[in-house]
């Protein structure tokens, strides 16, 4: 399989994992700005957004989202222990997790990375919202737990 990343963004999370599970992958980084990868290759024909990651499998299939290819890594090697068993409530609470990360967390970041970045009321209103996600993350650990998921 090959995993499509750029350094520096969400593809990193991805790369760590199937590091982690000891997942035989081959690398190809993606230039995000020309959505192309280091061997010249159109990455919308890999990934019709230009978004990274992507995981290309050994079918030819694409993983596309960072959640999903997760997963999809932790079950390929449960042994590893990267998330709790498909089917649990313990899964489902993962899924949760990922998908406040990815959706909620992650895009609040945008304004600040973007071409025009946001000035005064627009900036604050960005910067409100980035304080909510970092507020509710606060809450989940403010039982003491070391993880969002709880002990290790």
């Amino acid at each position: 399989m090959k995993l499509y990343y750029a350094p520096g963004v969400c593809s990193r999370a991805v790369h760590i994992a199937l590091r982690e599970a000891d997942i035989d992958h081959a690398l190809e980084r993606v230039d995000l700005r020309a959505k192309a990868t280091e061997t010249g290759q159109d990455y919308r024909r890999v990934s019709p957004l230009g978004y990274v990651p992507a995981l290309e499998l050994d079918s030819g299939e694409v993983l596309l989202k960072a959640p999903a290819i997760l997963q999809y890594g932790a079950d390929l090697r449960p042994e590893a222990g990267l998330a709790p068993a498909a089917g649990t409530l313990d899964r489902v609470r993962l899924q949760a997790q990922l998908s406040f990360a990815a959706g909620e967390l992650h895009k609040s970041f945008g304004p600040f990375f973007a071409p025009v970045k946001p000035e005064g009321a627009l900036r604050e209103q960005a910067l409100a919202r980035l304080h909510s996600r970092f507020d509710a993350l606060e809450a989940r650990l403010a039982d003491g737990r070391p993880y969002l998921q709880g002990a290790a």
